[in-house]
């Protein structure tokens, strides 16, 4: 498939948990076949409810423990097509 702003550009594909993008390497386009936006906004409310979840323990577990706090799906998609 040729890019829509390129138009001589074929788009490449990436799958990133279960979501297909395809993108522009020169304009750095992303495009999403019908349904795959729906896919990123469930994923990304499953890690909202659990970010959610966690913030929820009381301050003393927030004080002893140094968790890692989990990214998006869409910030992990746009990393991925990142500099």
């Amino acid at each position: 498939m040729k890019c829509p702003v390129c138009t001589d550009v074929t788009l490449l594909m990436s799958e990133k948990k279960g979501v297909e993008i395809d993108y522009c390497p020169e304009c750095r386009g992303i495009w999403l076949d019908r349904g795959e936006l729906e896919k990123i906004m469930e994923k990304e409310e499953k890690t909202f409810d659990e970010i959610k979840k966690e913030s929820s323990s009381s301050n003393d577990d927030k004080k002893t423990s140094k968790k890692k706090r989990k990214g998006s799906f869409i910030g992990e998609i746009f990393d991925m097509f990142g500099d």
